[in-house]
């Protein structure tokens, strides 16, 4: 075994999204490398509990899933100790997906205690606005940070970030006592095909992942709806949590008059057909007032451009640079600001809209490789040379 690997969630798990595809496409690409890997995750899935042999991430790749219960979001269960420590004793090095989980802070704390060197990807979890969130209104979490998290962090070989503003949030609650990596997540471009564009008379736009605050969709729809021209349409696709956000989206839908369906949670042949159905996709995050920037990639931008889908997506993410590429357009995070973006989408010829969706399929093929970006992740991962090993939590009263 070369690697260790923990994660809360893994693919097929249905229902997390994120961090679970993020951790399917690097294990893949270093599986496709010929590395060896033991990874541990949760058996959760919101449409059954998973089974070792339902997780096909390579040969190279064996799977362990202890059983959850109880928190199933953060991957509460008590089989994970037994198989976190046994990894962390077994494998030389250890990669752990996401922060302040269960499993991922189990890792973590081992890896420590056994001065095993081991490499964090933080998946958003330390974005500067989130961080500050959790500071004013949640203090059980924060003590939780303060703890164990950062702690932990400090004694990582390198915390994986995949934007500029997720390493800008990680250097500031670190006091820059942390080596921050910056890669940003791969896309296998290979399971995507480009399709013409929609022969619609109007412009559709789809908005993939859950439908919450932080995602920033109802405050897209408000804008939306007071520039759309009558045969404009708004697809929304993705898990919803019941509660007033779910409410207030339901009423906008309702004011769409039929201009805006809602399709639930959808398996990956169903995304790639919405996909190709329409003529940008949308990421939203951090446009609402309250709830602040959470997302730090965002791995259905590079999925939708990957099919050669231009995007329209809020500032402050990892696609500031698009609109210059020439592969998408970027807004403000205020109403305004959207509107403009919205009326431009509406007079782009379709040679200009070509043009884009070539831009946005060559993007992922150049700048997302996942082998390629694979590779920066595992050199950092696996040349440790021993002056850099993590040092123990606890004091060594041994007289050796």
């Amino acid at each position: 075994m070369d690697v260790g690997i923990v994660t809360t969630h893994v693919p097929p798990a249905k229902g997390y999204g994120g961090v679970s595809v993020t951790c399917g496409v690097l294990t893949k690409a270093w599986a496709e490398r010929g590395h060896k890997m033991l990874l541990v995750a949760a058996d959760e899935s919101l449409d059954g509990r998973l089974r070792s042999e339902d997780v096909k991430l390579g040969q190279q790749v064996g799977v362990k899933l202890y059983r959850c219960y109880g928190f199933r979001r953060w991957g509460f269960g008590l089989g994970a100790i037994p198989e976190i420590f046994k990894l962390c004793r077994q494998a030389p090095r250890l990669y752990i997906h996401g922060i302040a989980t269960w499993p991922s802070t189990l890792a973590a704390v081992f890896c420590v205690l056994l001065r095993r060197p081991f490499m964090v990807a933080v998946h958003g979890g330390l974005m500067p606005e989130h961080v500050a969130l959790i500071r004013q209104r949640k203090p059980h979490k924060w003590l939780f940070y303060k703890w164990l998290t950062f702690p932990t962090l400090r004694r990582a070989i390198a915390v994986h970030c995949t934007s500029n503003t997720e390493a800008q949030g990680v250097a500031e609650v670190l006091a820059n006592d942390a080596r921050i990596l910056l890669v940003p997540n791969g896309i296998d471009s290979r399971e995507f095909q480009v399709a013409d564009c929609p022969q619609s008379e109007g412009i559709q736009i789809c908005f993939l992942g859950h439908v919450q605050q932080e995602k920033g969709i109802n405050a897209f729809i408000r804008a939306w709806l007071k520039t759309r021209r009558p045969t404009d349409r708004l697809v929304v696709a993705g898990r919803s949590v019941d509660g007033a956000y779910f409410e207030e989206f339901q009423a906008l839908l309702a004011q769409g008059q039929g201009a805006i369906s809602y399709q639930g949670y959808l398996p990956v042949s169903a995304v790639k057909q919405l996909l190709a159905d329409s003529h940008f996709l949308v990421l939203p995050s951090g446009l609402e007032e309250i709830g602040g920037m959470r997302e730090n990639f965002g791995n259905v931008v590079a999925e939708a451009m990957a099919a050669g889908r231009p995007v329209l997506v809020a500032k402050g993410l990892a696609w500031d640079h698009l609109a210059a590429y020439g592969a998408g357009l970027v807004f403000e995070r205020n109403e305004a600001s959207v509107c403009a973006v919205l009326r431009q989408t509406q007079v782009v010829s379709p040679a200009t809209w070509q043009e884009m969706s070539l831009r946005s399929r060559q993007y992922v093929e150049r700048e997302l490789d996942p082998l390629k970006l694979g590779d920066k992740v595992w050199d950092v991962l696996t040349k440790v040379d021993k002056t850099n090993l993590p040092q123990s939590l606890v004091e060594d009263t041994s007289n050796e």
